[in-house]
């Protein structure tokens, strides 16, 4: 089952579970502004929507996404972050200063803050891609999913650069919303998609015992992706709208044929049985799939829907996934470590409660119907969010059991030097 995995390289454990659990802290907070501030947004160009949407990208899916890649890179590859401690401390004290700051520049309107913000979040994002990229090219192997993260770090480094730029143009030195909207393209099309992409090559098989991607798909959909998204940012610069808008549905073609093949892998799983996880990854391919079809008709109509597009995107789509992904990686992760250290005890399926998951996940559930309920009345928005919040405190708790389970059992480690 885990055959091509490697810990010999890996970091210590703490450090990815440091990076979830600080993601769940930032998801409460998110909350709990939204709860009280959230029916001021009308336009995703507010700068309250700015604020409130990078404490969900930055604080929560960054977190998660960077602390998984210091701990998969080494075990998925068997390459490793050079001085992996320092630099993840670096980034990690860069990254939350930087959210910090960013967040309430635009929330309180304070372009110093703005711009302190963005440099901390621009050098932290682009520190932590290069060495990323340094480790995978290091890798023996040079096979497609070396390629798949290569492309993806490549783009979550030149979003970063878009979204200094756009930064920046917050002063009127550039066009903020232009290349607000390609940084927004690149990290969503681009390093969200991509990595996710190539994690779920090595997931969906080896946790849910389902076949594997076609070569077409594992091969050239990053390559098609990246592609296009280099086209659609030089339409938007130079103003080409048709070229634009021919990428543009070109884009959501990749993620509509992604989604809709990963159903199908997972509905043709040898071990059919019912499981969360499974769960996640259907709603998050459904909602990224009705985000995909949005897109292309957006510039059609005279209603501005990016809101919508937003919801099912990040809020239906990239959580439900990474909701997903945390509730597999942390128990095998914390099983990992444990069995590295000769402690044979620990179970799996012990980790986080699958009944704790549970609640967690159907309370996301809820959350996200009440939300869609607000064309409706306003007060579903205020439901959606104290039942999020429930659910993102919850999400915290199994976190932090994971952890707590991991230090109860390393205290059982087997110390191998007694019988040398």
């Amino acid at each position: 089952m885990f055959q091509g995995l490697s810990l010999d390289q890996a970091p210590p454990y703490n450090i990815p579970l440091r990076f979830y659990i600080t993601a769940g802290i930032y998801l409460i907070i998110l909350t709990i502004v939204a709860l009280f501030f959230g029916l001021h947004v009308n336009s995703r160009h507010d700068y309250e929507a700015i604020a409130l949407t990078h404490l969900l990208t930055l604080g929560f899916f960054s977190h998660i996404m960077i602390g998984s890649m210091f701990q998969m890179i080494p075990v998925m590859l068997g390459v490793a972050y050079k001085d992996v401690v320092k630099r993840a401390n670096i980034i990690y004290g860069m990254l939350n200063v930087g959210t910090i700051l960013f967040f309430l520049g635009f929330f309180l309107i304070k372009i110093p803050l703005i711009h302190l913000g963005g440099t901390l979040l621009a050098l932290a994002i682009i520190f932590f891609s290069i060495i990323s990229l340094q480790s995978v090219l290091e890798s023996v192997e040079k096979d497609f999913l070396v390629q798949n993260f290569l492309a993806a770090f490549s783009l979550f480094l030149i979003g970063a650069i878009f979204g200094f730029i756009a930064v920046l143009g917050q002063s009127g030195i550039f066009d903020a919303t232009l290349y607000g909207d390609i940084h927004l393209s690149f990290m969503l099309f681009g390093w969200i998609f991509v990595l996710i992409n190539a994690v779920s090559y090595k997931i969906i098989p080896m946790f849910f015992v389902a076949k594997e991607f076609p070569d077409f798909i594992k091969k050239y959909l990053y390559i098609f992706m990246t592609t296009t998204l280099i086209v659609l940012a030089l339409a938007k610069i130079i103003d080409l709208t048709s070229l634009y808008l021919i990428a543009k549905f070109l884009l959501g073609l990749g993620v509509v044929l992604f989604a809709l093949y990963s159903i199908y892998l997972l509905k043709n799983r040898k071990r059919a049985r019912r499981d969360i996880s499974v769960d996640l990854w259907y709603f998050s391919m459904i909602n990224i799939t009705i985000a995909s079809l949005l897109v292309l008709f957006n510039d059609y109509i005279k209603t501005d829907i990016s809101n919508v597009i937003g919801f099912f995107a990040l809020f239906g789509g990239a959580y439900a996934l990474i909701n997903a992904m945390l509730y597999k990686i942390v128990p095998f992760l914390t099983w990992f470590h444990l069995s590295s250290n000769m402690v044979f005890e620990a179970e799996m399926n012990d980790v986080i409660k699958k009944t704790d998951m549970k609640l967690q996940v159907n309370l996301y559930f809820i959350s996200y119907l009440l939300f869609t309920c607000k064309v409706f009345w306003n007060g579903f928005f205020i439901l959606g969010n104290i039942v999020f919040l429930l659910s993102s405190l919850l999400l915290l708790r199994n976190l932090v059991n994971g952890s707590l389970y991991y230090k109860e059992y390393i205290k059982k480690k087997i110390d191998i030097s007694n019988f040398s």
